[in-house]
């Protein structure tokens, strides 16, 4: 493959494509979540304020908080409850509990489980945090759209990583990028 550079364009793309299509697919169902290294969550309880939530997610710059009761998650909390179950519903952020606007019973996962079957839970549920829990089902760590990106991320060669960004499109207004 030639060295990408301002003359690339997407059919030299192509061979990379169907070339790396299996090395992607067995790194996906090979390796476990414990490759994506889960760090250790912020927790609350489900009795805690709402406003101490989101005062820790903007601190800490999080998107989600896992609730737990005896080690065990029962819900998580995320930026996308605060918007559609938050803002312009509950004035009063110190008298709202976070049992009442957190996403009940999440699903969870093991350290053991495949990358694929973390991306697939991610992909079906519309999910972006997927707690980790241990065999006893206490809370071990957590999870991201963003690992499994950085993953896959990964597995392609430098070269992608040096693409010109298109000056037409211009660079990103936002730390973001959005």
């Amino acid at each position: 493959m030639a060295l990408l550079d301002e003359s690339l364009d997407a059919d030299d793309l192509t061979p990379f494509y169907f070339e790396r299509n299996d090395e992607v697919f067995t790194a996906l169902s090979a390796e476990t979540v414990r490759s994506l290294k889960p760090v250790t969550p912020i927790t609350l309880e489900p009795n805690d304020a709402v406003a101490e939530a989101i005062k820790i997610m903007q601190e800490k710059r999080i998107g989600a908080i896992v609730i737990v009761e005896d080690s065990r998650p029962v819900g998580i909390f995320t930026e996308r409850d605060v918007l559609s179950k938050v803002v312009g519903k509950l004035s009063d952020l110190r008298a709202g509990r976070i049992k009442d606007y957190m996403t009940p019973n999440p699903i969870c996962l093991r350290l053991d489980d495949w990358i694929a079957y973390a991306l697939n839970q991610m992909t079906v549920g519309g999910f972006r945090h997927i707690p980790i829990v241990d065999l006893y089902g206490h809370l071990s760590g957590i999870i991201s759209v963003r690992d499994i990106a950085e993953f896959l991320a990964s597995l392609v060669p430098t070269e992608v990583y040096n693409i010109r960004p298109d000056p037409l499109r211009g660079g990103f207004a936002r730390e973001e990028g959005g």
